[in-house]
């Protein structure tokens, strides 16, 4: 993987990515579940969904105007403390938790695509960008498999401290490179 994401840049926006990935999919794969175990109806899944889904792509056009205005690194950082807030939230108010959700994984995956796209030699992108798109999808179903064993065994608590640690530990590790002046 590191010769074939060429930069630092470019390999910390992966990161981002599968991060943003692994968590959002994770917690939104087992909130609707916890829903109805907790005897909520449809109605309400729907709602929080729409708020999710909401979060997600309805601040896109805004997430880009950060990232021409700050850089692809601190929006990427926002997303990742916007993740660990949600995760937060989501067993206590989620509603609001899973909105964050959505936005944190925006921020990561537009921040992301913003750096692999400014980082790449043209000639790189596509095969870059498909490689990226594999792991990202593979670590996505092992966390969707993973999710919801986590909620029977630990329940909501449990599913939102292991992915906010996980969250927290990339932002530690990855937010020297992501905030490099050379990497804007």
């Amino acid at each position: 993987m590191r010769g074939l994401v060429g930069t630092s840049g470019a390999r910390s926006a992966l990161v981002v990515m599968v991060t943003a990935q692994v968590v959002m999919v994770a917690v939104m794969t087992a909130a609707p579940l916890d829903m109805h175990l907790h005897g909520q109806g449809m109605g309400a899944v729907g709602v929080v969904l729409a708020a999710h889904t909401l979060g997600m792509f309805g601040l896109s056009p805004l997430t880009g105007k950060l990232v021409d205005r700050y850089g692809s690194g601190v929006v990427m950082i926002a997303g990742l403390v916007t993740l660990v807030v949600a995760v937060a939230l989501v067993p206590v108010a989620r509603l609001a938790g899973l909105f964050l959700l959505g936005y944190g994984w925006n921020l990561g995956f537009v921040g992301g695509s913003a750096r692999l796209a400014k980082d790449l030699p043209e000639h790189q992108r596509s095969q870059v960008e498909g490689t990226v798109d594999g792991a990202v999808w593979m670590l996505a179903a092992v966390a969707s498999l993973a999710s919801t064993p986590l909620l029977a065994l630990g329940g909501p608590i449990t599913l939102s401290i292991i992915a906010a640690a996980l969250t927290l530990t990339i932002t530690a590790t990855q937010s020297r490179l992501l905030t490099n002046p050379r990497h804007r």
